[in-house]
């Protein structure tokens, strides 16, 4: 009889367990308060827009060449450097990160994650930030992939204007000092806001659920964020795989959003490591590809109107970047606005988007 109560015990733990693990702990999670998003939203490093001016003092080449699975953090110097022309200094640790940017073969500058001590960073621009993603130049000999990096931070800018449940950027220009040698190599980047941040000042929590269906995301969400993948002719993401998308919810009653990330296979930028999906010919590099469901007429007839009304806004966001160069700036507006004359063609929208979609299935 008492081991009967034992294995009734055990039972009920293993399937509290069950549940609690199921849900991401978020029932057990800490309440998220107004205070808490507006003292993220206060911080300096994304509230302001201003090119950051930094140098970082490492062993160069131990950093950028320890690239295997298990790698290590290094031990460097940040030196941040302000309007009046003074200098914050901090203690950090780098560390690469990465995957098909992390291999040699497609990239000799890997990206980059910063850890940085909250003590010291007080009062500097890194105030309030512990872990930050470096998106880098990816090589460091040829201009183009500098200017390519500009234009990846361009797209999360102008992701920015279609949803607060985005990734904040913060474009730098860091001149990366060889502890050994002394060589100098300065090259533009962007810092990316940590995805618990985002959560946090959106009032959620990260959901790591995978097989979840494009329909099971809040409407609105889903259909801009598809037609924005369109826009740009980013075909490398995947709601149910989690490739490149974070999924967030208040709770694991709420509705979720997704959130996209890593755009450096748009058509839009045509990086010269761009693999064309097999589903497009070799043929159609400049084609793009719609990878959204087939949402009904009256949500897609919204979200062009929405796309409408944020044109001017998006060539804005290039046009007031003034270290991009001209023929960039001409190749994204010239490609967003085939963008625009595709859905604003009920022709090109039938083609494009209704017949290639697949169609939800009620569940």
């Amino acid at each position: 009889m008492e081991s009967e109560k034992v294995m009734h015990k055990m039972r009920k733990n293993f399937l509290l367990l069950f549940i609690l693990i199921f849900v991401g702990n978020i029932a057990l999670a800490k309440p998220i308060t107004a205070n808490d998003r507006d003292s993220l939203l206060n911080l300096p490093l994304f509230k302001n827009d201003h090119l950051l001016k930094i140098e970082l003092k490492t062993d160069l080449a131990s950093l950028i060449n320890d690239i295997a699975e298990k790698r290590n953090y290094h031990q460097s110097e940040l030196k941040v450097f302000m309007k009046n022309g003074e200098a914050d200094e901090l203690k950090v640790k780098v560390k690469t990160r990465g995957n098909f940017r992390r291999r040699k073969q497609n990239c000799n500058f890997p990206p980059l994650r910063f850890k940085i001590p909250t003590k010291e960073a007080k009062g500097t621009e890194f105030e309030g930030q512990s872990k930050l993603k470096y998106v880098s130049h990816c090589q460091s000999f040829l201009d183009d992939y500098e200017q390519h990096t500009i234009e990846e931070y361009l797209i999360y800018k102008m992701y920015n204007l279609i949803s607060n449940h985005s990734y904040r950027v913060r474009l730098a220009q860091v001149s990366f000092i060889d502890t050994q040698t002394s060589d100098t190599l300065t090259k533009f980047g962007f810092f990316l806001e940590d995805k618990d941040d985002v959560a946090l000042r959106n009032g959620k929590h990260i959901l790591n659920f995978k097989n979840m269906k494009q329909q099971d995301i809040l409407r609105e969400n889903m259909v801009m964020l598809s037609l924005f993948q369109l826009m740009i002719g980013n075909a490398d993401w995947d709601v149910g795989r989690l490739h490149n998308i974070d999924i967030m919810s208040v709770n694991e009653h709420s509705i979720p959003v997704a959130v996209p990330f890593d755009f450096d296979w748009s058509g839009i930028i045509n990086h010269s490591y761009f693999t064309l999906s097999p589903r497009i010919s070799p043929d159609a590099k400049y084609k793009r590809l719609y990878k959204g469901m087939r949402w009904n007429l009256e949500e897609l007839q919204q979200a062009f109107s929405n796309f409408n009304e944020l044109k001017a806004s998006f060539f804005q966001v290039i046009n007031q970047c003034s270290y991009l160069q001209d023929k960039n700036r001409d190749k994204l507006i010239g490609y967003i606005e085939e963008f625009y004359q595709l859905i604003n063609s009920k022709k090109d929208v039938k083609e494009v988007i209704e017949k290639k979609s697949p169609k939800i299935h009620k569940s």
